[in-house]
């Protein structure tokens, strides 16, 4: 199910989401991604406001109710 908020996160975000659900550090998703760890925090900070989370685990809990994850 595809939500307002979804297809507002880019396609990188979405990647860097992903990643979140493991218990990889920002340093394991940029080395994963081929980016920098500011970079990796920063889609991180965006992903947080997108979905109005204040946390990683308030992240992924609202992802995955809103079916994103």
């Amino acid at each position: 199910m595809t939500t307002f908020l979804h297809r507002r996160l880019t396609e990188r975000e979405l990647e860097v989401l992903a990643y979140m659900r493991s218990m990889m550090t920002a340093a394991d998703i940029a080395k994963a991604l081929f980016i920098s760890v500011n970079t990796v925090k920063t889609h991180q900070r965006s992903i947080y406001r997108k979905l109005g989370a204040a946390s990683r685990r308030d992240v992924l809990k609202i992802a995955a109710a809103r079916g994103i994850i």
